[in-house]
């Protein structure tokens, strides 16, 4: 028996026959040059297969899931792409080499490039650029369709499946294929796979180094996707003792579903009657209904760079307005704030990668960007004043850290609001403006900056790590990245005062606020606005209805009183297990 560790995708545990897909050997690329008058045929001859690859793909949509589609969305947005094909002809004329290898030279360019940028969700994009015109090369070649990369396309039902990784193409057929299971060597939690993965609870684990040497063909095995452990080879007792989890698991599931049932559309508040609103972060507007569905009361945290992010060029007025539209709909009348372009930082698009910043998360991101960027800044703004009178939406900007940059944005938004007053194109004219705390300087000044504007929303991901100078992606300093620090709670404290005195909506839209612990401890500070990740908010409305609003304030005036954050943890974990 061994046990292997590796990062927690999709949660669930199941056990079953490994089957494992190899990769095979590489195949080579011809090399060869050309004369100038050849670009042409070679040029003919790339269009005919890129044309191909267009057309399986649209056909691969039919009757596919939303998630499935907008992978292959996402393929035929880079098969079009206007500025990287142009770069194709233009390096094959140059460099008078055949098309394939031509074609291959600016995939590996574009990829290396994504990959250096060192940021997890960038380098997931970069497997879907080499799985894309992966079906392109194939045509190239001759191969036939879905690719020069032919894997055994058979998955035997039942399985666990073990891989070095999947591409996209690939990932697309597992729901359809009857594996129960995911082991992969690796990718992480933003892939392709863990995303569907996780949409069609397949339990999954990335990141398992060497898991094809440990694991052979038909090898029982045992996959933990919420803890993120592989026992390849179990012994009998272990079997059994995995059987009897996988069977407590499934009672509390029932028995969770049956409780969620019960409290799903409960109004959230305190056993002492005090009101709550937990509301849902979310990435796509397709996630605004599903949201609703599940409990929530609105959206606190509408991430609009994923628009930006999943798409080849930067969307247009028209996308962008109809994708605001939609969740502002589908909230039906309930609060959706949607947070204007946080590109930077994790997140960085096309220029910002090629800037080669040498501390993004310092540099030139969110509204810093955006004022650079003016044009394309007012256009996001248009569409969502545009999209303000399909619902309750709300415009929330991001990074503000002074009061000239709170002045400058809301320039931009008066100017985009001439602009649609000028082309008589109708919009919320009390639409709220709102900004995101997470700079210690924003929250010193919160009181300052709460005269200009509707809302805050306290963004604690970001004001912990810029407060304790940490990043949080730096496994040596990761322990000093922590919510319960004193000094964080102090400026959490002193923005939720700020806004109170000001008569503005505070909210929270930080890890933080989905953490049922930490929500006691809010409250207690004056919170009553949370957002957080739909799966929390059952359980953090559960924790809630069983604390007084008078205990929560006891708890949080103990722990002010506290120096150190385990002290802090320490006083709140204990508390909480009379709840339990």
């Amino acid at each position: 028996m061994r046990k292997l560790e590796g990062l927690p995708a999709s949660s669930g545990i199941v056990i079953g026959p490994a089957f494992c897909m190899r990769d095979e050997p590489p195949v080579d690329i011809p090399r060869h040059s050309i004369r100038a008058e050849e670009t042409g045929t070679h040029w003919n001859r790339f269009e005919t297969a890129l044309s191909l690859s267009r057309s399986e793909i649209a056909l691969l949509k039919d009757d596919r899931s939303q998630e499935q589609s907008e992978i292959l969305d996402a393929h035929l947005l880079m098969l079009s792409d206007p500025e990287f094909i142009p770069q194709i002809r233009a390096y094959l004329d140059t460099s008078l080499i055949n098309i394939e290898a031509a074609l291959k030279d600016k995939v590996d360019e574009a990829i290396s490039l994504l990959r250096r940028t060192g940021d997890s969700y960038l380098a997931e994009r970069a497997t879907d650029i080499e799985d894309a015109f992966d079906r392109v090369m194939g045509h190239l070649l001759e191969t036939g369709a879905g690719g020069y990369s032919q894997r055994s396309r058979f998955i035997p039902p039942g399985t666990v499946l073990v891989a070095k990784n999947l591409r996209p193409s690939e990932a697309i057929s597992l729901r359809d294929s009857g594996v129960v299971g995911i082991i992969l060597e690796e990718g992480g939690a933003t892939s392709h796979v863990a995303i569907l993965a996780r949409a069609w609870r397949i339990p999954a684990v990335m990141g398992i180094r060497d898991a094809l040497r440990f694991i052979g063909d038909n090898e029982s095995v045992v996959l933990d996707g919420t803890d993120g452990l592989v026992v390849a080879q179990p012994t009998k007792d272990a079997l059994n003792s995995w059987n009897s989890r996988i069977h407590a698991e499934k009672s509390r599931l029932l028995d969770s579903t049956i409780q969620k049932a019960k409290i799903m559309h409960a109004r959230s508040q305190t056993r002492d009657g005090t009101a709550l609103n937990l509301y849902a972060n979310i990435a796509l507007a397709d996630e605004a209904f599903p949201a609703l569905e599940d409990g929530a009361e609105g959206i606190g945290l509408f991430r609009s760079e994923f628009l930006y992010l999943a798409a080849s060029v930067f969307p247009d007025e028209e996308s962008q307005f109809e994708s605001y539209r939609k969740a502002a709909e589908a909230m039906k009348g309930a609060p959706v704030v949607i947070r204007t372009l946080d590109a930077g930082a994790d997140k960085m698009i096309g220029e910002q990668i090629e800037l080669g910043e040498k501390n993004p998360l310092l540099g030139w991101r969110a509204v810093r960007y955006c004022l650079d960027r003016r044009e394309m800044f007012k256009e996001q703004l248009r569409a969502l004043l545009r999209a303000s009178v399909f619902g309750d939406l709300r415009i929330m900007f991001p990074m503000i850290s002074n009061i000239e940059e709170l002045d400058a944005v809301l320039d931009v938004l008066e100017e985009a609001k001439e602009e649609c007053d000028r082309d008589e194109l109708p919009y919320n004219k009390k639409v709220k403006t709102g900004i995101m705390i997470e700079v210690p300087s924003a929250a010193v000044c919160a009181d300052l900056l709460a005269q200009k504007i509707d809302f805050m929303s306290i963004g604690t991901n970001d004001l912990i790590q810029y407060t304790m100078a940490v990043d949080r992606e730096n496994a040596k300093v990761a322990h000093l990245f922590d919510c319960y620090n004193p000094a964080v709670l102090r400026l959490v404290k002193h923005t939720i005062e700020a806004a109170n005195r000001s008569g503005i909506d505070v909210s929270m839209c930080g890890e933080m606020a989905g953490d049922p612990s930490a929500a006691v401890l809010l409250a207690g500070l004056g919170l009553r606005t949370f957002s957080m990740a739909v799966p929390q908010i059952q359980r953090v409305k559960t924790l809630m209805a069983r604390v007084s609003l008078p205990e929560a304030q006891e708890l949080a005036s103990a722990a002010m009183e506290l120096s150190a954050a385990r002290e802090i943890r320490k006083l709140v974990q204990e508390k909480l297990k009379t709840y339990e």
